[in-house]
């Protein structure tokens, strides 16, 4: 008698404030008809009652009549703009001088597609054929790596707002005792230049505008260059696959400290600075036996394949028990030998690691939306002597 009391002193309470009959629920038969609620709340817990001024909360008086809670609108999720994506990848650029055309790429691991950025018109060496000698105004094919570039109120007129050298001649070219230096990628004086197409005296030019946007994304030391007669060529699928599969297998036997079968990736013409294939032999017998504990990782391994060889670039991480730690970048020129196989004819390291890349979606639009224009830069410098 004294809960039915209580039940209703409180029903007509909560009417007075408002709130309908409907929304007390009871198990004793007090309300019109028997409505479903959620579980009872814990006898003394304090049920929220929204929008009924100067009343924060009404006390539950019994487990078996509890009162439930008006049920909220939901409310709407905010919205939240997605995060632009973010690329993360090496640098390509393919020089095909048969189209008389570039293009900048990303540079994946093997077997995974790369993204083509943008298409350049280009101008190449006045002859025609790869580069042998200084002075024969060739083009040099091959694979490269950009280095710093040159401002061009620096430089002559004729090459543009800036110049990007690459490293020619580079271990490969060295091998093949081809001469000359100072290979740039440039601008021109005048944008017309460009379309006469063979101009240079080995250089590739560009449109000046070109020029300038290859300059934010060919990083130095970091974005490579693959000029070659076809750039279709470059980059097969099958070749780019043996050749990381012939990396992946030279990785793994120095790992093992397998000398022989380490030794067997090295081309009988194989020279690192000062060592013929007989002397590196030798030192890497030392090596693999001077120390108790050896680990070495490799990361970020890319294979660029072309019609004349092919590179494997890589960071890599040697420690050597715990008093040596040599950490860089590794370079492999592999050449296919009389059997087909690849084999490493140079190997350099180097202390700056390679490095991918970032990118964003707006600044892949920027690129492609910006147009040749015949913006030139005066300057006075030393040209390059080819």
């Amino acid at each position: 008698m004294i809960k039915r009391l209580a039940m209703a002193a409180m029903s007509m309470t909560l009417m007075g404030l408002g709130v309908p009959a409907e929304s007390i629920l009871t198990n004793s038969g007090m309300s019109g008809h028997q409505a479903s609620a959620p579980a009872p709340a814990p006898v003394g817990v304090a049920v929220p009652v929204p929008d009924v001024p100067n009343v924060k909360s009404i006390p539950v008086v019994s487990e078996s009549a509890p009162i439930a809670a008006p049920i909220a609108a939901p409310i709407a999720a905010p919205t939240v703009t997605p995060a632009k994506p973010v690329h993360e990848d090496l640098i390509l650029l393919t020089v095909d001088k048969s189209r008389l055309s570039a293009d900048l790429r990303t540079l994946p691991e093997a077997g995974k597609s790369s993204e083509l950025l943008k298409s350049f018109r280009i101008a190449i060496g006045k002859e025609d054929g790869d580069k042998q000698r200084e002075g024969d105004n060739r083009t040099p094919e091959g694979i490269y790596f950009t280095a710093l570039p040159i401002d061009g109120r620096a430089l002559p007129h004729k090459y543009g707002p800036i110049a990007i050298p690459i490293d020619f001649p580079n271990p490969i070219d060295k091998f093949s005792r081809k001469t000359g230096y100072g290979i740039w990628l440039h601008g021109v004086e005048k944008d017309t230049r460009v379309d006469q197409a063979k101009v240079t005296e080995g250089c590739v030019a560009f449109y000046n505008s070109d020029i300038e946007s290859l300059a934010t994304w060919l990083q130095p030391d970091q974005a490579i260059v693959a000029i070659a007669h076809d750039t279709t060529q470059v980059n097969r699928p099958e070749e780019q696959q043996a050749v990381q599969r012939r990396t992946q297998e030279w990785a793994d036997a120095w790992k093992a400290r397998d000398l022989e079968r380490y030794m067997a990736f090295y081309s009988p013409e194989f020279v690192n600075a000062d060592k013929n294939l007989k002397a590196w032999h030798g030192y890497k017998r030392v090596v693999f036996s001077s120390y108790k504990e050896m680990k070495v990782d490799f990361d970020l391994v890319r294979v660029i394949t072309h019609p004349k060889y092919a590179l494997s670039v890589m960071n890599q991480d040697f420690r050597g028990d715990s008093r040596f730690v040599s950490v860089g970048r590794k370079m492999l020129y592999w050449m296919r030998g009389p059997d087909g196989n690849w084999y490493i004819t140079r190997e350099v390291f180097g202390n700056r690691k390679i490095k991918p890349m970032r990118f964003s979606e707006a600044e892949i639009a920027t690129l492609t939306s910006r147009r040749s224009s015949a913006s030139v830069s005066s300057g006075m410098g030393t040209a390059p002597n080819l």
